[in-house]
């Protein structure tokens, strides 16, 4: 593992494959707006219920304070503008990962809450409604995608921000960030085997065993692809363990594993 807190976020010992030039960026000039999310026209397909409570979510002081990354990926234009730049992505990053996770977290819960209730929004998610389905996955994943979002290389720099412009990649080092929101790797995908990717993985492992996280239902096949060229020790293939839980199977097939190393040690003497 290669994880190191630096501030609020995280700190990862990878470089990207070119340096950018910060005070060079022709994309970066003018004035920086923090991204947000559903910033395009809401589709009119929603009960009504529905539609206010995307009004409230919207206008709320935990989304405007908090900026959940989370909630922008999929969702936000001005993110997607953002990401052509390594600048104005940094920036992005940097408010993002600015935010307090421990005490956003409860109230962006509580929204995630709110959303399935039959006063809001249940009748639009039960009909998956792609909107309504994409706000419940990025307010339910605010944790993974705030740990994972805010990792940074031993430069300084924001795995993700080398991810979404490394051009070389063709995108493919941005894939495994959209995991947390339900979205399956593609299989043809190759994210870069560095130690971005590594600890990314080792955060999604830990949240992949709530079977609340879109994480449950994503993690494993990604893990098990990028084991195959990454190699086996370079991803936990399966859900890490809770810590402190109980490690039962593997206290009782030691003594197994004893005994029959001490059977064949006497067969072939």
């Amino acid at each position: 593992m290669h994880l190191a807190y630096h501030g609020d976020a995280t700190k990862t010992a990878s470089a990207p494959p070119s340096k950018r030039s910060l005070a060079t960026d022709p994309a970066a000039d003018g004035d920086f707006e923090i991204p947000r999310p559903f910033d395009s026209a809401l589709s009119n397909n929603f009960t009504s219920n529905c539609a206010q409570f995307f009004k409230i979510l919207l206008t709320s002081e935990t989304v405007t304070n908090c900026h959940p990354f989370s909630l922008m990926l999929q969702t936000s234009n001005s993110l997607f503008k953002a990401s052509r730049s390594f600048v104005r992505i940094t920036q992005t990053l940097e408010a993002t990962c600015a935010a307090n996770s421990t005490q956003c977290l409860p109230g962006i819960n509580e929204l995630a809450g709110q959303l399935l209730t039959d006063d809001a929004c249940k009748v639009d998610y039960d009909n998956s409604n792609p909107q309504v389905v994409q706000a419940y996955n990025g307010l339910i994943a605010y944790e993974p995608m705030y740990l994972a979002s805010c990792l940074k290389d031993d430069e300084g720099d924001f795995c993700y921000a080398n991810a979404v412009t490394n051009t070389t990649s063709e995108g493919n080092d941005a894939v495994p960030f959209y995991l947390p929101l339900g979205v399956n790797m593609p299989g043809g995908a190759r994210p870069t085997c560095n130690s971005c990717l590594q600890d990314e993985m080792a955060i999604f492992s830990s949240f992949a065993a709530n079977g609340t996280q879109p994480l449950s239902k994503t993690y494993s096949t990604a893990a098990n692809t990028i084991s195959m060229y990454c190699g086996t020790a370079f991803v936990n293939v399966t859900a890490a363990p809770l810590k402190g839980a109980a490690s039962t199977s593997t206290a009782a097939f030691t003594p197994m594993i004893s005994l029959l190393i001490m059977l064949l040690f006497y067969l072939f003497q």
